[in-house]
């Protein structure tokens, strides 16, 4: 385990400033998530860190130790990427064993770190096969068993569920949670995906622009979001923001300087016309099982998605009133800045 503290971290590509200026630590053991949209430095900043990238100032840390002009061998950190990178004619303990033997590793160690990584990963009846025989979900498996085995004192993740499909990262984000659960070990993980961000971390990093949004639990970035950018980054589906002065709304207890309003989307229920706080018309119904969907068109123009009751007798065109609950409504000023209420 270690910390891993950044310090006013730059990263410039000649003229253009991708990463500003960033602050951070990440604590012994922790389980830290880099996420944002395409764009927002996520990537870079962790090749920063592992030492991919050379920062153009500030300094990086590893356990109080300065590494920032380090090389990635040196900085002992192990890199997991989108990429399985996998050599495809050596079997699975041979790609494991690979950067031991770089090492100059004991046969025999090398062989008891491999075997023991590999029960734990439940790669042992895979270890003869090539890369060409395994699924999309155990090659991840060895390309993370490969990261293991070198007993690094963090873990790197680069979006490594991206090349699977949506069954497989369901499975693959149990097994990194349960992995984590079992290692114990620090670990920062870059992701796109706001759901893989809420279900593997202790702490959420929201980037835009190569800035900082705001870190935290990602209980606390989906109820208190610092601006507008987290509130629609953070759930799915996303916040539903309104002007302030949208027609109907009772304003009375939102504080000066409010320039709009948002509402999560199972914080609303509908009713009937001249009931709710708004009325509108339903445009679309969607019914996923578990959740019914309604997306209601105000009189502005303005949309809302309502997370309904799965029995829900919603229907295309149906005029509807929707109802707030107030004390879920959030309020940011002109800038997007959240606002207390």
């Amino acid at each position: 385990m270690a910390i891993i503290e950044l310090k006013s971290v730059r990263k410039s590509f000649g003229a253009v400033n991708i990463i500003p200026g960033v602050d951070l630590k990440v604590e012994h053991g922790e389980f830290v998530v880099f996420v944002g949209p395409s764009g927002s430095g996520k990537s870079t900043l962790l090749r920063l860190v592992a030492g991919l990238e050379e920062a153009t100032g500030g300094a990086i840390l590893i356990d109080g130790r300065e590494v920032t002009a380090l090389g990635p061998a040196e900085r002992e950190l192990a890199m997991v990427f989108q990429s399985y990178a996998l050599y495809p004619h050596k079997t699975v303990r041979a790609n494991m064993s690979f950067g031991l033997e770089v090492a100059k590793v004991p046969r025999e160690e090398i062989k008891e770190q491999v075997d023991k990584v590999a029960a734990l990963l439940q790669l042992t009846n895979l270890l003869e096969r090539k890369p060409r025989e395994l699924s999309g979900g155990q090659r991840q498996r060895v390309a993370i068993g490969r990261a293991i085995v070198r007993e690094p004192v963090a873990f790197m993740f680069d979006e490594p569920l991206s090349n699977l499909d949506a069954a497989l990262r369901i499975e693959m984000r149990l097994e990194i949670a349960k992995l984590h659960q079992r290692l114990g070990a620090t670990m920062i993980y870059v992701t796109h995906d706001q759901t893989e961000a809420m279900t593997l971390a202790d702490r959420i990093v929201v980037l835009d622009k190569g800035i900082i949004q705001q870190t935290g639990s990602p209980l606390e970035l989906y109820e208190r979001p610092a601006n507008l950018f987290v509130a629609q980054f953070i759930g799915s589906p996303k916040m539903n923001v309104l002007p302030a002065q949208v027609a109907g709304m009772s304003l009375a207890h939102m504080p000066a300087g409010a320039a709009h309003i948002g509402i999560r989307p199972e914080d609303i229920s509908l009713s009937a016309p001249g009931e709710g706080h708004l009325d509108g018309r339903i445009d679309v119904v969607e019914r996923l099982g578990s959740d019914t969907f309604a997306y209601v068109t105000l009189a502005d123009g303005s949309l809302v998605t309502v997370r309904a009751p799965r029995d829900s007798a919603a229907a295309m065109g149906d005029a509807v009133g929707i109802r707030f609950q107030p004390r879920r409504v959030h309020a940011f000023d002109q800038s997007g800045k959240s606002l207390t209420i």
